[in-house]
């Protein structure tokens, strides 16, 4: 019987092994540690781990796995020796065919006995696989000279770790997954914000929003309704998926009774039902749309300034409740429609003459008191700037300060909320002031931008987002460490080569999740390199064939100036762009910002 000490040695180990996989932010890269430890602990000295390759068909032959760790391999078994490795194995075919079904299983090795056995006479292992549920993720190996080395207590070890690292590695691939749809998510909802408010026209607007929340959620049919002149009623606007067309039928529905749009509207909250034709509404529906054979129901009031100021319904043909992150989503996306409702509104409302063109005026004015009024004086380098909103007021932003502690550093950051109009102008004022408090209090330019998107999440919770570039550059040696969530990448012009390069780095649009990472890199400008930084208002400028401007027009504008001042060369690429666009009207916000090592 192991003493007390050998015990409680057994067990710090194993806590230090699930420590290990549990902490490790890639579980893949410590299953070498937590294998050699567990060999070390079993009294054994050899073992290896296979993991299931997702991409690879099942295989009944053995096939379809890859070495993913390894321990004190025998020399004729080294990982070099592609025989060896590149082929299945009897573990492998018992896995295959569902053999390899005991928590442990004794296998006569057959990579071992393939080059002739090993001269501390290995040719056995224990095989226990690594599973989550039902689903196969690997295999854990550890060999020995025969069988009875395998002690009871030490397979009780083997299948005990075995467990961890398969929970390790499914919260791992699970996290992943998680991480792809976030991703996925933000990338649709970016091109869904940018194609929605770049359509002036009320009624295209609306025809391409019911469609594209209805792919996007994967819904039957969805809808958007808003108020009609008659009080206490909603007219359907547009919709999608129905079998008999709302809007073509001139269908109205009550803003005032119990139903789950009347809910909506007057509690400004999603109204969620998973089966109506089990709700307490359903004897209530009017008989064209008890039709319809709607199950699954979801309404999401579209929100400006405080009230509802319409609804946005999906619907699903079988019982359905979306999820958390579906509905975090469907509520992006119905205000990226208020906004988008609210800006065709505005223009409807400013070709009439009413008297919101001297209220949005004064607020243009508090807007570009926001903005640097005068540009860096520091030897040896030259700025310039350029900003122009779509409307009187956007969502832009720009800012440079100089930074505590070592002096001649110089924080810059350009931001561009998603967006335009008032909501955009109001929450950008909120988010840059944010930025520039927590840069100020010295963090550095990731951190910065992490400790503000908590704020803004904390103090100015909205369904509006932003993506925002924060460096902070050295004015003594040109040295720049920067961070990026989201933006346009900047272009470097480098003038040895006269050739440009876009400053890469990987980050999540701010205001929009509570945790989130960001990369931060570094550059060193050299003498008469030049930085150009600007929002996509730039690149996404569409002329009237509504082709877009892009990056590369940008890049071919820069290049033409390399040798001009910041200021001579922002001014080519406006007259690039304006020459693109002609008379096409502005559809997002405009900024650039230059900057030249002299």
């Amino acid at each position: 019987m192991s003493s007390e000490s050998d015990l409680i040695e057994k067990l710090t180990t194993l806590n230090h092994i699930a420590e290990t996989l549990n902490q490790a932010a890639d579980v893949k890269s410590v299953l070498n540690q937590a294998l050699a430890e567990l060999i070390k602990l079993m009294g054994l000295e050899t073992g290896w781990i296979f993991l299931k390759d997702p991409a690879a068909p099942d295989d009944p032959e053995g096939g379809g796995y890859v070495l993913a760790a390894h321990h004190n391999l025998p020399p004729a078994l080294t990982i070099d020796k592609a025989d060896v490795w590149g082929t299945g194995c009897t573990c492998q075919g018992l896995q295959g065919k569902g053999e390899l079904d005991k928590a442990y299983n004794q296998v006569h090795c057959s990579r071992l006995a393939s080059v002739g056995g090993d001269r501390r006479g290995l040719v056995t292992h224990a095989s226990t696989p690594l599973r989550s549920g039902d689903h196969v993720l690997g295999i854990l190996n550890v060999a020995a000279p025969d069988w009875a080395s395998f002690k009871p207590e030490a397979l009780t070890l083997l299948t005990n770790v075995g467990n961890q690292i398969g929970v390790a590695l499914e919260r791992a691939r699970l996290f992943d997954l998680v991480q792809e749809r976030r991703i996925h998510e933000q990338a649709a909802l970016l091109d869904f914000s940018s194609q929605l408010l770049g359509r002036l026209d009320l009624d295209e607007l609306m025809r391409y929003l019911v469609e594209e929340v209805r792919q996007m959620l994967q819904a039957d049919a969805s809808a958007l309704l808003l108020p009609d002149e008659e009080p206490g009623v909603l007219d359907f606007r547009a919709a999608s998926g129905w079998h008999v067309d709302p809007v073509a039928e001139r269908r109205q529905v009550s803003a005032e009774e119990g139903n789950g749009l009347a809910l909506a509207m007057r509690t400004q909250r999603p109204f969620l039902e998973e089966d109506m034709g089990k709700s307490d509404l359903a004897s209530s529906l009017p008989d064209w749309l008890r039709a319809e054979g709607f199950r699954g129901h979801a309404v999401v009031p579209l929100l400006a300034e405080g009230r509802s100021i319409g609804a946005l319904v999906i619907d699903s043909r079988q019982p359905r409740r979306l999820d958390e992150s579906e509905l975090r989503l469907l509520r992006l996306m119905a205000n990226q429609a208020a906004i988008a409702v609210e800006k065709a509104r505005l223009h409807q409302q400013e070709v009439k003459g009413q008297g919101l063109e001297k209220e949005l005026a004064i607020g243009q004015q508090i807007q570009l008191s926001l903005l640097p009024e005068i540009h860096p004086a520091v030897p040896g380098w030259e700025f310039a700037t350029f900003y122009q909103a779509a409307r009187l007021v956007g969502g832009d932003f720009y800012d440079f300060f100089d930074l505590p502690g070592e002096p001649d550093r110089l924080g810059l950051i350009i931001a561009d909320v998603m967006g335009k109009g008032v909501p955009a102008a109001l929450f950008m004022a909120v988010s840059s002031t944010v930025i520039r408090t927590t840069a100020l209090d010295g963090h550095s330019p990731a951190a910065t931008l992490m400790q503000a998107n908590k704020l803004i999440l904390r103090d100015s919770p909205s369904d509006l987002f932003l993506t925002a570039f924060y460096g902070v550059l050295d004015t003594r040696n040109g040295r720049l460490v920067y961070a990026n969530a989201g933006h346009n990448r900047p272009l470097w012009l480098h003038a040895a080569t006269g050739e440009s390069e876009e400053l890469v780095t990987h980050g999540t649009v701010l205001a929009t999740f509570p945790e989130i990472e960001l990369e931060e890199c570094e550059i060193e400008m050299a003498p008469g390199d030049l930085l150009v930084f600007y929002t996509d208002g730039v690149t996404e400028a569409m002329n009237a064939d509504h082709e877009l401007f892009e990056r590369e027009r940008l890049q071919a504008a820069v290049a033409a100036k390399a040798q001009a001042s910041p200021k001579e060369l922002l001014e080519a690429v406006v007259d690039a762009v304006q020459a693109f666009t002609a008379d096409a009207p502005q559809s997002d916000d405009m900024t650039l910002v230059a900057v030249k090592r002299n």
